[in-house]
This record gives structure tokens, sequence and C-alpha cells, in this order.
């Protein structure tokens, strides 16, 4: 275990030392979808091989704008930090001669920070590489370490002013031990300081995307927008609370609908993704925020389009016809399971049937749904499952992915494996009703049973994608539903040609 650093025990002391300002690098560029890594959680990927089939290609991977890099950059640049932002599979005839190298992560990917880390180390010895994001809070950080060794800290939790820190204490030579949120080696030795308390929600930065290169024709024209940090909720199987720390921090409304404005304006970029953990809650300020919205957007001319994840128990008609009023596309719904028992288990407490009435309302409305799926969570038994199974059937979501149970740390599962009756850790393991080995087959069965929607993990994200390009509902359901058929008859003509249109759209960004 890495051994506890109290922050009060050293301070930086400048004195008289010279300060070389110091070039800081980050790097970003990790795709949503990734056949290697769906493939290696058990998931049924027959929709998404066959479009990278289509396309000749032998990974599915779109490197989209990630939030976090560009907020911090934009932190940075604020506080006088010479910093550039670098899309590893954009931009690459980049070179990474800065002083300092921050990795931006996402909840999966070790392998893409092993790439992208050996890569800096190859070309650029000298640099201190930095790891940030949510990676450090899926995979243990001293874990991480050992698999990672190019990598000198990794910044736990969110990053702004730790990573601030952090430069200024490299660029004079002190020590590290004072700076809190971090996990770094020394000699043979991980050491851990105390944790960063959560940034006031007015300290969360506008984005300037320029700092990214954008707009850029080599990306889809599509921005995250972060309205909140954390969530409001505490699944027992999700990391999002502990990561966020309560209460969940939001902006103001003025603020976040003023970003929308600017980067229409100013970049030409229409259609956005909403990052927050679950957008829809509370439903009443979700409300507010889609008409305050659809009034700005109706006032200055401008048509939004923009997706977002959303939790059953705070949708309902009125929202969801607000969130189509204001340009929403697409929704990802946590519905987890179609077992009541296994529902309140994760302490999801809304009932199945909540599922088919909110699917039905956004299908009548014209907003694509996704239906996302834990697969194998303590409790879990075949029979479940395929009451799962039904519940996607009768909903018939466009779109449904199901994910193998995640045996992360900094969960209540993981802080509780004799009450739930599990060992193991990560995608392996073993409770009393069930293996993780049992839960893919499980998954595949599922995946049998499913007629009515498309077994297409990211649809939302997918469907927000197209709608960029300027793809109507209609006819991204139509592509779902041709896809679909493609899998079970390779020769429909209909659905070749819905498919391959779509494939010819999104092939430069691939």
């Amino acid at each position: 275990m890495p051994q506890i650093i109290d922050e009060m025990e050293t301070s930086i002391n400048m004195g008289n030392t010279e300060i070389i300002k110091s070039r800081v690098l980050i790097v970003t560029g990790f795709a949503p979808v990734r056949l290697p890594q769906l493939l290696d959680m058990g998931m049924p990927v027959g929709p998404i091989s066959l479009l990278a089939r289509m396309a000749g290609k032998s990974i599915l991977q779109f490197s989209i704008p990630t939030v976090a890099p560009a907020v911090l950059a934009t932190f940075l640049t604020e506080r006088g930090v010479d910093v550039e932002i670098a899309d590893y599979f954009i931009d690459t005839e980049k070179t990474y001669d800065a002083d300092i190298v921050g990795i931006s992560s996402t909840f999966m990917g070790v392998d893409d920070v092993k790439q992208i880390a050996n890569k800096v180390e190859m070309d650029n010895p000298r640099a201190v590489i930095i790891l940030g994001g949510p990676l450090s809070w899926s995979v243990p950080p001293d874990e991480i370490l050992k698999i990672v060794p190019a990598i000198d800290y990794i910044v736990m939790r969110e990053g702004e002013q730790t990573f601030l820190e952090l430069i200024r204490a490299i660029e004079v030579g002190a020590d590290t031990n004072h700076i809190s949120g971090l996990v770094y080696k020394r000699g043979g030795s991980i050491l851990k300081t105390i944790p960063r308390q959560p940034a006031p929600c007015e300290s969360i930065r506008q984005p300037d995307w320029k700092l990214m290169g954008i707009p850029s024709t080599r990306r889809l024209p599509v921005l995250p927008v972060e309205a909140s940090r954390g969530c409001p909720f505490n699944c027992a199987y999700c990391s999002e609370v502990s990561y966020w720390d309560k209460p969940v921090r939001y902006r103001s409304i003025e603020s976040v609908v003023q970003e929308l404005i600017r980067n229409v304006v100013e970049l030409g970029i229409h259609t956005f993704r909403f990052t927050d953990s679950c957008f829809s809650a509370p439903p009443e300020r979700c409300a507010q925020l889609c008409d305050t919205i659809y009034e700005s957007c109706d006032k200055n001319g401008i048509a939004l389009k923009w997706s977002s994840y959303a939790r059953i128990s705070s949708l309902n008609y009125s929202l969801l016809e607000k969130m189509k009023r204001s340009g929403c596309v697409a929704l990802d719904i946590g519905v987890e399971s179609g077992s009541t028992e296994m529902l309140r288990s994760m302490g999801r407490n809304y009932a199945p049937e909540a599922a088919l009435k909110i699917a039905r309302f956004a299908r009548e409305l014209g907003i694509i749904t996704n239906f996302n799926i834990v697969v194998g969570f303590p409790g879990e038994t075949r029979d479940s499952i395929m009451r799962t199974a039904e519940l996607i059937e009768t909903a018939a979501p466009d779109t449904y992915a199901s994910f193998l149970f995640y045996m992360a740390p900094n969960t209540r599962v993981d802080g509780a494996h004799e009450r739930f009756h599990i060992e193991g850790h990560g995608l392996n393991w073993k409770h009393d009703t069930m293996s993780s080995v049992e839960a893919q087959e499980g998954m595949l069965a599922l995946d049998s049973y499913v007629g009515n929607s498309a077994n297409f993990p990211g649809g939302e994200y997918f469907a927000c994608y197209l709608s960029s390009l300027g793809y109507t509902v209609d006819e991204i359901r139509g592509f779902y539903h041709g896809i679909t058929n493609l899998v079970k008859t390779p020769d429909d003509s209909s659905a070749l040609a819905t498919v391959g249109r779509v494939v010819e759209s999104v092939r430069i960004y691939w």
C-alpha cells in the first residue's frame, strides 16, 4: 500500500531559487468505443465489428475531444503556464519534447496510457510524466505505476489545482510531498499524499477549445459540456461519488448556456454532449436548464442538438418534452437490470416497469434511447439476466449495451466483500450466485434473446455524432435497424445501403 504523507509535513521554499518555466504538454485521445476493450469485457459486438469491417478497419476508434484536458489547459493558461494539448491519435507527427507531459485518462484504458507513456519516454527520456483522470480511481494507483513504470506521478481525482502546484514544485526543484492528491514513486516506495478537497463550482472553467485546435476538419463537430461535477446517487457498483465527492457541484445555468452559445458563435459547432454523471437529476434543475437553452437559442436564432446520461427515476414525460424542445437527440439511460431484486441490491430504487414507460415516451417524442445493463452484480442469476432480456425486448430502446460487472475499487461493493460474498477484482470475480465467466455466458444469452434493439455499445454517443453530420432521428433509427438486420441477414440490400451511407459519412474520422 502507498505510504500516506501529511500535507503539512513540508512546503515549497523558493527563496532565491531561480524559477525555470516549464513547457507543459497534455496528451489526450481516447475512444469511447474500442473493439479490443469490449471483447475483453465479454461483450457481444456483432453490429460494431460489422461496422468496422465495412469501413476496412481493424478497430473502431474515434478520437473524440474530452472535456478534462481542455478545462485543465484553460485553467493553467490563465495562470501563466505554457501549455499545449496533443491528441495522440490525430497529432501523429507531434513530438513530445515538453518538460512535463500530462496524460489524460478515461475510466478504462490502461493499454492506452501505457502506449502513450512509453512513446513519451522513448522520445523524451527527461520529461516528467503525469497521469490524471478516472483511470486512477478504477485501477489502484500503485498497480498502475507497476504496469506503466514510465509514469512519475498520478494526480488523484480532479486535477486543476494539484497539477498546477506540481508544475510549480518541479520548476523550483521542491519536494512534492506537501501537494494534496498525489501518488508517486520515491526509490522503491510508492507514496501517497492526503486527498485534495473538491474545487468550488465557480472555479470550473469554460474550456477554450482553440487550445485543442478546434474546430478541426479531422474531428466530428461535437463538443462535450460539463454542467456539473458529481452524482446525487450512490449505486453500489459505481465510484462516481467517491471520485467527485459530495455534494454535487452545479455550474450556474447562465454559465452553461453562455458556453453553448459561445461555441456556436465562435466555433460554428452546434452539437454537444453533456458529460454530467446524471444530467437529468435533479429533474427541476434539468427542466430549468432545458427551458433556458430553448429560450436563449430561440432568441438568438440558434438550433442546438445534444445528448446526455439520464436516470430512469428522474425522467418523466414533461421533462423529456422539455429536453426534446431544447435540442435533445439521444439519452444514455442506465437501466442496469430487469429484476426488481437486483435493482434494489444495486441501490437503484425504481421498478423495471418504469423503463418501459420512459422508452415509450422517448420514442413518441423522437428521442433516441440507449439502455445500459450491468450483468453479474452479486445476486445475479441466469433467471434475473433473462428478466433483463425480456425488459429490453419489450421496451425496445433503439440500442442497448450489456456490461460485465466490474469490481472496481472505491465502490460500496469493494468496501463490503463479506456482505456481498464476492472475491476477485476487476473483470475476474466470483460470488455466491455467479462467476464472471458465467456472467459473460449470460450476456451472450441476453443478446440472442433480444431482437427489437441493436446491441451497440455507445449507441447514444454514436447517435449524437450522426446528428452532428446532419442525420435526422428517423435516419439514425433506420441505421440501427439496418445494422441489426445485417448481422442476421448479411445480403439485405436495403440495410447494406443504409449502413453503407453512414460508413462513408464517418470513415474520415476513424
